[in-house]
């Protein structure tokens, strides 16, 4: 035991970790796997009791918090403090625009847009807000409008004060490890990552990125498992969901261990040729002037009833407000500070202003994209009963409903493949974010080392590997979307105290 002890603290002094950070971290990750193992039935319970106890307490609260957050990056970019440089006026970019758009883009949207853009729409239509008719020609344009809203500015600006407030401190002060708490700076308060209050935000920090992470990649499972035995022609089961993960993680710890310039964007750069060559297939399978009134449409209801959707929820109760929107806000919110983290890493050389618009406009282009070009060729399908999208919803599920949608393209087996590849990429490419971030979260401040060791990151993207699997192997999909809420709930006090911290630093 003695041995085991002399070498962990050999290996945490060569790589310059901090311990305690590393230990809440890594303890954090079991934790929360450990509780869903010992009694999954008992877990669901729980997690679902206090999921409906944040919602019913807490909503209005992500409400006000989005749009407080869209107004205060507008007004930060107008501002004379837009034009200040991170690393200084003579700083120039470590990477090139587009490629730092590709990054910002695929670290933050993982594989969600997937998952989503195809069939979100089919959730609204029947359901829709502001007294307008279900089913009527106005319920699927506001139907797009909500998968517009939902992953548009108002959800940009999410990631926003976090990127903002990371970026300005970690080359105000040439710090060497990327900490949540770092961002507090403004606040005064001495040495802030080694006190008390600095190790709790840290704390939530990590609790939120796992449960996020966590979350959200246990629920895409399910489709690509869908997706590879209808590629492949073969049973679904647990050994196609076990194969996945396994495929994933593995794709994770590669990239992750070549690093940002080899691995990360490399990937990034790929993925985002590859998605809009899918799209642009997509796009000439379809009536181009279908695909352009429906788009047209939807964005025209996405502003018109811009104010109406950000606070439906706020006056009066919502059961829609509960169950969509401010699980979109708690979903963005969590992954907020892991994104602002890794956006921090790569913005060296930008204007704040450049990082706000990259984000709120090239961010929002690309969800868009998807929402209207294959949302709107599976709302086309269902308007011209070629596809039965609703009706497939409710019998099949989302995760199968989805397959079906891209497996009614032409050349259905390469679009098939193309799809899954993109899904795999795209998760790889947050995931690799995720694990590059705790590992740089985890270095010692002190230390002198500004990048994380290679096997420190790979050793990362192992650990944040287990929850996902945990959750598909032995819980299910409203589990893993449940913890997303729950673990943005401490973040919700943490952002507000983020925008005064930048305020402070920007006017010093």
């Amino acid at each position: 035991m003695l041995g085991h002890v002399e070498l962990f603290q050999k290996l945490i002094k060569s790589y310059s970790i901090d311990k305690i950070t590393f230990l809440i971290s890594f303890c954090s990750v079991i934790g929360i796997a450990g509780f869903i193992l010992l009694n999954t039935d008992f877990a669901k319970i729980i997690i679902g009791d206090i999921y409906s106890f944040v919602v019913d307490y807490f909503g209005s609260y992500y409400l006000i918090l989005t749009i407080f957050s869209f107004l205060f990056l507008l007004i930060l970019s107008v501002s004379k403090y837009g034009q200040y440089v991170l690393g200084g006026k003579e700083s120039s970019p470590e990477f090139s625009y587009m490629s730092w758009i590709g990054m910002l883009f695929c670290s933050g949207i993982g594989g969600g847009i997937i998952y989503w853009s195809g069939v979100e729409w089919a959730y609204y239509v029947e359901i829709p807000q502001f007294n307008i008719e279900p089913n009527s020609e106005q319920a699927y344009s506001l139907a797009t409008a909500y998968g517009l809203f939902h992953w548009g500015l108002s959800a940009w600006s999410i990631y926003g004060i976090p990127a903002i407030g990371l970026s300005v401190v970690f080359y105000k002060y040439n710090l060497t490890s990327l900490r949540l708490s770092s961002s507090l700076k403004g606040l005064g308060i001495n040495d802030i990552e080694s006190s008390l209050f600095g190790r709790l935000i840290d704390l939530i920090f990590i609790l939120a990125t796992v449960g996020a992470a966590g979350g959200t990649i246990g629920s895409y499972i399910p489709m690509l498992s869908s997706g590879f035995t209808n590629l492949f022609s073969i049973n679904n089961g647990l050994h196609i969901d076990i194969l996945v993960i396994l495929l994933c993680v593995s794709l994770f710890g590669f990239s992750v261990y070549r690093g940002i310039d080899k691995g990360i964007r490399t990937l990034s750069n790929f993925n985002l040729i590859l998605a809009l060559i899918f799209l642009c297939l997509i796009i000439l399978t379809i009536d181009f002037k279908e695909l352009l009134k429906l788009s047209t449409s939807g964005i025209k209801y996405s502003f018109y009833y811009f104010w109406e959707m950000s606070t439906l929820g706020l006056a009066t109760p919502s059961e829609f407000a509960k169950e969509w929107t401010i699980f979109y806000w708690a979903w963005w919110i969590a992954f907020g500070p892991l994104v602002g983290l890794f956006i921090a890493r790569i913005s060296r050389g930008r204007s704040l202003r450049q990082v706000i618009f990259g984000m709120l406009l090239f961010g929002t282009l690309g969800t868009w994209l998807f929402y209207l070009i294959l949302g709107g060729y599976s709302m086309n399908g269902e308007l011209n009963d070629q596809l039965n999208v609703i009706q497939n919803m409710k019998d099949i599920g989302h995760a199968e409903t989805a397959i079906s949608v891209v497996n009614s393209l032409p050349f259905n087996t390469i679009m098939l493949f193309v799809f899954c590849v993109i899904t795999i990429i795209f998760i790889t490419t947050s995931y690799d974010s995720m694990s590059y971030v705790i590992s740089s979260h985890v270095l010692n401040i002190k230390g002198g080392m500004k990048e994380p060791h290679k096997n420190v990151r790979l050793i990362w993207a192992i650990i944040l590997g287990v929850l996902p699997a945990v959750l598909v192997l032995y819980s299910d999909h409203n589990v893993a979307l449940d913890l997303i809420l729950i673990a943005s709930l401490p973040l919700l006090f943490v952002y507000p105290l983020m925008a005064l911290s930048i305020i402070k630093e920007l006017r010093k």
